[in-house]
């Protein structure tokens, strides 16, 4: 069984961001943008997790993270401080919403299909 210090917490919502950084070779190099939850975020803010691979470390801020080399305990805290976003409050699905939604779209796309029809 593992230690319970190496747990790991998937994050709550992972979102693609518009924008990238364009390799010579046409390559795209895109940082998506990771929703974490609060245990999470509160092991990166006092070092028991590297910011850089997400490595877990049983003792707060190394000099250096164990996986990646990053040098924890010099840059985590600016890092940290220049990433967090703040706390983003997740909404749940309303699917009765979603559903009215779908309805409303297929009413829509029979009365574009009627209107095709009819100019034919």
């Amino acid at each position: 069984m593992a230690e319970r210090w190496r747990e790991w917490t998937p994050p709550l919502l992972i979102e693609d961001v518009d924008q990238g950084i364009w390799l010579p070779g046409g390559r795209n190099l895109i940082q998506p943008r990771f929703t974490w939850p609060p245990q999470v975020i509160e092991r990166l803010r006092a070092g028991y997790l590297c910011i850089n691979c997400m490595e877990p470390h049983e003792q707060s801020w190394p000099v250096n993270c164990s996986l990646c080399g990053f040098p924890m305990r010099s840059e985590q805290a600016a890092y940290f401080a220049k990433e967090y976003g703040g706390e983003v409050e997740l909404k749940r699905r309303d699917w009765d919403e979603e559903l009215d939604g779908l309805e409303e779209r297929r009413r829509k796309e029979d009365e574009r299909a009627r209107q095709d029809d009819q100019q034919r």
